[in-house]
């Protein structure tokens, strides 16, 4: 059954998961990894796959792989 209301429509075509990367900072024995996002904010993430100091892709609350490290750099024109 589909909706006409066009938010709801808009809003399906959206992706439902959340994905950003994060670096592991540390393993812990219960299965998870602790985290840190970019912005400096720390998370408790299950799967322990990728190394520490590496980075990984984190969605919904887990480890889904390695993510590549790539440099960061400020351009200011």
């Amino acid at each position: 059954m589909t909706t006409v209301n066009k938010f709801l429509r808009f809003q399906a075509l959206l992706p439902q998961r959340t994905r950003y990367t994060a670096t592991i900072k540390a393993i812990n024995s219960d299965g998870t990894s602790t985290a840190e996002t970019r912005d400096g904010g720390r998370v408790r993430v299950a799967g322990t796959s990728v190394a520490v100091d590496g980075k990984a892709w984190i969605e919904d609350g887990r480890i889904v792989g390695e993510a590549p490290v790539l440099t960061e750099y400020l351009e200011l024109v």
